[in-house]
Formats: structure tokens, C-alpha cells, sequence
């Protein structure tokens, strides 16, 4: 795993934050959807006055991120993105950790996440973590993990 230190986003953060999300999302959302990944998409997201995001840094340079709101019991995970090059290494799983250590500290029991129908790698990295599909809406699973 990259030896990476986390901080609390920053505004100037966005444009890493949304190449890294076009250059991974865009092509799943085109097959899923038929239609372009929009910025104010992401955007809205990672806003979000209730949302919390985070980012991943390796010799200075943003290598992931992510996104989560938390209240009344549950947590929503926005989003979760690891820049090409440095997935498969370890560090979606250690910013799952994150989540989900910050999840219990706040006495959150639930994490619910969308993924995309057509991100069979993004299913099975999250049915791995311990997430079960809910339901689905449109070309949308709903996954979800008990904490406790």
C-alpha cells in the first residue's frame, strides 16, 4: 500500500478531486446511463454542508478521496475514488477503515452507498468489505453494511 497521510479537503483540492473522478467514472456512467458524468454532479456531493471528505496524499500529490455524510444512525459514502495507478494497492480499503472507524466513533451503526450497475469491480471490492446489495433503482445498487 502507498504510505499515504490524510486531511480534511480543501477548496483548491476540487479540480484534482474532479479529474480523478472523471477519469475514473465517466466511462461507467456512459455505459450505465448513456450520458456524460456532469462536474456539478460530483460537486453537489462533495459540498454538501453535511458531507465530511478527505484526501489521500502520497509525497504531496492527492492519490484518493472520500466523501461521506453522517446523521440520525447512518452514513452515506458520496463517493470513494483512487487516482489510476494507485488502485489495487490498498488504499480504497484503507479509506473504508477510515469510514467506517468514524462511523462507529459517531455510534453510526449503518453505511449505505450507490454503486453503479456496470462497476463490477467497485461491487466486488465493497461486497468484500462486507456490504450487501439492498436494492436497486435504475442502474443503481443500494449496498449497505451494519457496523453493529
Amino acid at each position: 500500500m502507498p504510505d499515504a497521510s490524510y486531511r480534511e479537503m480543501e477548496r483548491w483540492d476540487l479540480p484534482v478531486l474532479l479529474e480523478m473522478s472523471r477519469e475514473n467514472m465517466a466511462p461507467i456512467i456512459l455505459s450505465s446511463w448513456g450520458v456524460d458524468l456532469r462536474d456539478e454532479e460530483i460537486l453537489r456531493a462533495i459540498l454538501e454542508p453535511s458531507s465530511y471528505t478527505e484526501v489521500a496524499e502520497s509525497e504531496g500529490e492527492i492519490i484518493g478521496y472520500y466523501s461521506v455524510e453522517m446523521g440520525e444512525g447512518r452514513a452515506f459514502i458520496n463517493s470513494i475514488q483512487v487516482k489510476r495507478g494507485y488502485q489495487n494497492r490498498g488504499l480504497g480499503r484503507a479509506m473504508m477503515e477510515r469510514i467506517e472507524r468514524r462511523a462507529r466513533s459517531a455510534g453510526i451503526g449503518i453505511i449505505d452507498l450507490w454503486v453503479q450497475l456496470t462497476n463490477r469491480q467497485a461491487k466486488e471490492f465493497y461486497r468484500h468489505r462486507g456490504y450487501r446489495t439492498m436494492s436497486r433503482q435504475g442502474n443503481n445498487y443500494l449496498m449497505r453494511k451494519q457496523l453493529f
